[in-house]
């Protein structure tokens, strides 16, 4: 009986371990059953979404009334609704502005560029907008190509493309003309689907740009401050950094050692001996050196030098512009130098070419400005 039984604990141990083995086995067997077919298959690579265009924005809802002011002061256009400043620039050769609507993936963009060729019709501007120039206009894409040009008239090269801007695919159409003795080209960049409301875009940024006649011969590398409150504006170097302002109140201008003030006070003056009064009481140690009557634009008012003695005995001149404004108060622009001793009104003004700044101070009540 006990011999019985020993010999059943065996065959019942070892159909457990084959059990045990099998249970093991088997699922790796059968995990292999197809594997060499599928090694002959080719993956298939995961297709990506193709990117959605937006809707055409609706130009029933667009107008060119808000008026954006370029930073170099010297044009303005018409800001479509919906679109924002993203890029300004200004070149001693080029004033780039660029406004941008994400949403409806498209950029408005105006340049003003020197004729220094000195082109005079369509034929001889055409071919100066060629692939090296529109390469470089292009350079914030990953690609374009032109699709067509014409010459409308005999005023406008009209150029279209087919751009590429990552995945996205757009169009975009460009006008160039001449104007003011310089190349002006207004562009418009949409999505694939708004071809019409391209064209209603373009229409509106060419139709609505203005140059500031005051500043018909200035430089265009300079950069502008405008106070839209008290409507003076001046221009200064583009290495100079504006360091405090706020519209309606004083605003400081640095660089090179320059200091430059602008700002507006309640205050009438009759004569160079009240300009050279008011300058002295400006500050505590002014020295009014001089004063002459100027008229600038329309605007009469006086210019003044004067040095000015620190407490700790330190010398600076200066010079102000004195305007009277159709406001009733006087606007000022003040600029002075440290460690400078001399009378600023005598000067060659070769000498001293920062004193260009003060000539460039301007009133401008008519102007009006939305986006700067």
């Amino acid at each position: 009986m006990g011999k019985t039984t020993k010999t059943f604990t065996y065959i019942i141990g070892i159909v457990m371990t084959i059990a045990m083995v099998g249970s093991l086995i088997l699922p790796m067997i059968s995990s292999q059953v197809g594997v060499g077919e599928s090694y002959l298959e080719t993956p298939q690579p995961t297709p990506f979404p193709e990117p959605t265009m937006p809707p055409p924005p609706d130009t029933a809802l667009i107008d060119f009334d808000s008026r954006y002011l370029h930073r170099s002061g010297l044009f303005t256009l018409g800001a479509p609704t919906g679109w924002s400043p993203s890029s300004d620039s200004s070149t001693a050769d080029e004033l780039r502005a660029g406004l941008n609507n994400s949403d409806a993936q498209s950029v408005v963009e105006f340049r003003i560029g020197k004729n220094h060729a000195g082109i005079a019709d369509m034929e001889a501007l055409s071919a100066y907008l060629d692939n090296s120039w529109l390469g470089h206009t292009w350079s914030g894409y990953t690609g374009w190509d032109e699709t067509g040009r014409k010459i409308i008239g005999d005023d406008k090269v009209q150029i279209d493309f087919s751009v590429r801007r990552g995945r996205s695919h757009l169009i975009a159409r460009q006008e160039s003309w001449l104007q003011d003795g310089d190349i002006y080209s207004a562009r418009v960049v949409t999505a694939e689907n708004a071809a019409q409301e391209l064209k209603f875009l373009l229409r509106g940024l060419a139709e609505s740009v203005d140059r500031l006649d005051v500043y018909a011969d200035a430089p265009y590398d300079w950069d502008a401050y405008f106070d839209n409150l008290d409507k003076h504006m001046v221009r200064y170097p583009s290495n100079w950094e504006v360091t405090d302002a706020a519209a309606g109140l004083p605003a400081t201008i640095e660089g090179d050692s320059l200091v430059l003030v602008v700002s507006t006070v309640d205050v009438a003056l009759s004569s160079e001996d009240d300009a050279k009064d008011w300058a002295e009481n400006w500050r505590s140690g002014v020295d009014a050196l001089g004063a002459e009557a100027v008229d600038v634009a329309g605007a009469a008012g006086y210019r003044v030098s004067y040095r000015r003695k620190t407490l700790d005995g330190a010398l600076a001149s200066g010079a102000m512009v004195l305007l009277h404004g159709t406001d009733n108060r006087l606007h000022v622009a003040n600029i002075r130098m440290e460690d400078l001793d001399a009378d600023l009104l005598s000067v060659d003004s070769a000498e001293y070419p920062w004193l260009a700044v003060l000539d460039s101070f301007r009133l401008l009540p008519e102007l009006e400005v939305s986006v700067n």
